[in-house]
């Protein structure tokens, strides 16, 4: 049997742990429950920034936590998937930047998280801001993604080509951005290098 003083203290670390105010999980939540209130709509982009910093500010948040393998999985068990491929779509780029970062940061080395992204139809929204989306930060945040969903991932890998993903990925190596045409020459070459009959 512990002494008290090491139940006590054992009680605490796994309160903690389990998301009391403070934990990794609870943070989870809370930048959840951000996502989950109102968030400007189309007039987004009139208004400016402001309207949608508590949303952005939850979504770095996101990214971050999301780094680690056993906050990646508690945010796939909270329903943060869901939340987050919904801003995909969002009328305000940050918000379309920062939900592709955050489904990256969770879906890599994650095989849970990615073959549920992949159901929940994450791929063809990640291709579309790839390839057509105006704004310069949504396609560097989208081919991170992308890489995170399809690298040692067949069904992923699958799913690109049925959509065109390869006709995609060599458009970006005609970007005017020097980054985003890198970061589309490795995932090409990663991708021929581990699947030699694309070639």
């Amino acid at each position: 049997p512990l002494p008290p003083q090491r139940q006590q203290w054992l009680r605490e670390a796994v309160s903690q742990a389990l998301g009391e105010p403070g934990g990794a999980r609870g943070e989870l939540r809370r930048c959840l429950g951000v996502l989950a209130g109102p968030c400007p709509g189309e007039e987004a982009a009139e208004r400016g920034q402001g309207d949608t910093g508590a949303h952005e500010q939850a979504l770095d948040e996101l990214a971050e936590l999301c780094e680690s393998l056993d906050n990646a999985t508690d945010f796939c068990s909270l329903g943060g998937l869901e939340a987050v491929l919904g801003l995909l779509g969002h009328p305000w780029p940050p918000l379309r930047a920062g939900a592709a970062r955050v489904l990256g940061a969770c879906a890599q080395n994650l095989p849970g998280a990615q073959v549920r992204a992949l159901a929940l139809g994450a791929l063809p929204a990640l291709l579309g801001g790839l390839k057509g989306d105006p704004d310069p930060r949504v396609p560097p945040a989208a081919l991170f993604a992308i890489s995170c969903l399809v690298r040692a991932q067949p069904e992923g890998l699958e799913q690109l080509e049925a959509l065109g993903g390869l006709e995609v990925l060599g458009g970006a190596l005609q970007s005017p951005h020097p980054a985003l045409r890198a970061r589309a020459a490795f995932l090409l070459h990663c991708l021929l290098r581990e699947h030699p009959r694309l070639r």
